[in-house]
């Protein structure tokens, strides 16, 4: 059955006509290089991996990222050929006899034999590619036909055509299951074609989740904004635990959850809650001490539970977080700010942690058996499990599928958020390189990281 969100329809359909389809369902035999016999759009061959490219016309990419004039390869999505359930398993958002197609999805008002057909995943009985039932209608969805980055739900419009931002769906965008969109909620459970319906409530109130559009860090529920590579600004993960207002699968999965030092964070309606009285280890905090000894006040509590604000600090992202390591609110003469990372104020290896930064000498804070537990590896390799691109070593970034709060290391376009940096390879679109000191690296400096902007 439908779970229909109280809602006015205000989609007002355009009959669009694509010169590069033959609108019958199927596609003519197209050149992939934006030329004359393929201008483009809803229902075209996309571009190959390398080839030339414009973000702001010709033909999309097939991974729906054109990154310094050359097609980038798929990172968030499936690309040509790749195995399929659904449409929105395929960066072109048209899944075909159990494979993405290189045919982008065709639009509203284009003729179709099939769901699978229609950007919307829904085709009318009349043969006509129609809108969702229900949407507001108030973005178009991926694949659809776009003229700005304000026309598409992802915010993300590349040769003509809205493509992905990041692994999930964005709000209001199509989803054909709860698992495909970054709240884990979709409008629709029965298969049928649905649109990612925006979650609020719970600890996080209205916060923005991870994936999800954004302009700048304040309303992220991690606080931090960033180009991931796809070509468009989403809120983004920080490594280890989820944050309160997260989406969350399991309690364990939350800062303050599970085996957390003094946590009562609950992953409640599918969101990681506030707990009482204090922020839990591994979470955002409002007072951060920085390596200069100087403080950086955001909008979230400053009491963590296992240090109050003396272990409020910034961690390699730049993002401040409750560090822990002084239980019962007591910290040692030897270690009087909690964990930094360093012997013997540190966590050992096979321990359990809540983010890297508390780890010894450099190690990943990685998902295990009903929790976070401190790696020997100091970063992922390709398809190695990460919460985060930090995990992942330089060149490979995070995808973390729909439905999920880990993911894999992938082929990345740029370093990301608490990768390594330098001078010659810059960080991905907001973010800066820093050193551990927090000043912009000038040098080759190996331990230069990209660090958030806060605002």
């Amino acid at each position: 059955m439908k779970r229909w969100v109280p809602m006015v329809v205000l989609f007002a359909a355009a009959a669009l006509i694509d010169a590069s389809c033959d609108c019958s369902g199927s596609a003519r035999v197209n050149q992939p290089d934006g030329g004359p016999t393929d201008g483009g759009g809803p229902g075209s061959i996309c571009l190959a991996t390398n080839n030339s490219c414009s973000v702001n016309s010709g033909g999309v990419c097939c991974s729906g990222v054109c990154s310094n004039g050359s097609c980038a390869p798929a990172t968030y999505c499936g690309g040509p050929s790749t195995s399929c359930t659904v449409n929105t398993d395929c960066c072109s958002n048209h899944c075909l006899n159990g494979a993405c197609s290189a045919q982008q999805c065709i639009d509203v008002g284009m003729t179709c034999t099939s769901n699978s057909d229609c950007c919307t995943a829904t085709c009318s009985t009349s043969h006509s590619c129609a809108p969702i039932p229900g949407s507001p209608g108030t973005c178009n969805v991926l694949g659809q036909a776009c003229n700005s980055p304000a026309a598409c739900c992802s915010t993300n419009c590349q040769g003509g055509v809205c493509v992905r931002a990041y692994s999930c769906q964005a709000n209001g965008d199509l989803c054909l299951r709860d698992s495909d969109c970054c709240g884990n909620v979709c409008s629709a459970n029965d298969g049928g074609a649905g649109y990612c319906v925006t979650v609020t409530g719970g600890g996080g109130g209205g916060c923005t989740e991870d994936g999800n559009p954004c302009s700048g860090g304040t309303n992220c529920c991690s606080r931090t904004c960033v180009d991931p590579g796809s070509g468009a600004m989403v809120c983004q993960p920080v490594d280890g635990c989820r944050l309160t207002g997260d989406f969350c699968l399991s309690t364990n999965a939350c800062c303050g959850g599970g085996p957390n030092p003094n946590g009562t964070v609950m992953c409640a309606n599918g969101r990681c809650d506030n707990g009482q009285a204090c922020n839990g280890a591994g979470n955002i905090c409002g007072s951060a001490r920085l390596p200069d000894g100087g403080t950086l006040t955001i909008n979230a509590p400053q009491d963590c539970c296992d240090g109050h604000r003396t272990v409020c600090k910034i961690d390699s992202s730049g993002v401040p977080r409750c560090f822990g390591g002084c239980p019962g609110n007591i910290c040692s003469s030897s270690c009087p700010t909690g964990y930094t990372g360093q012997a013997p104020c540190c966590i050992a290896t096979s321990q359990s942690c809540q983010f890297s930064n508390q780890c010894c000498g450099g190690a990943r804070c990685l998902p295990g058996d009903g929790g976070f537990f401190c790696s020997s590896a100091t970063c992922q390799p390709l398809a190695g499990t990460c919460t985060a691109s930090a995990d992942c070593c330089s060149g490979l970034a995070c995808a973390v599928p729909s439905g999920s709060t880990t993911g894999t290391c992938q082929s990345g376009s740029c370093p990301g958020l608490g990768q390594r940096c330098s001078v010659q390879s810059l960080c991905c679109s907001g973010l800066d390189c820093k050193t551990p000191s927090l000043t912009l690296c000038t040098s080759s400096d190996p331990s230069c990281t990209c660090n958030s902007r806060l605002n």
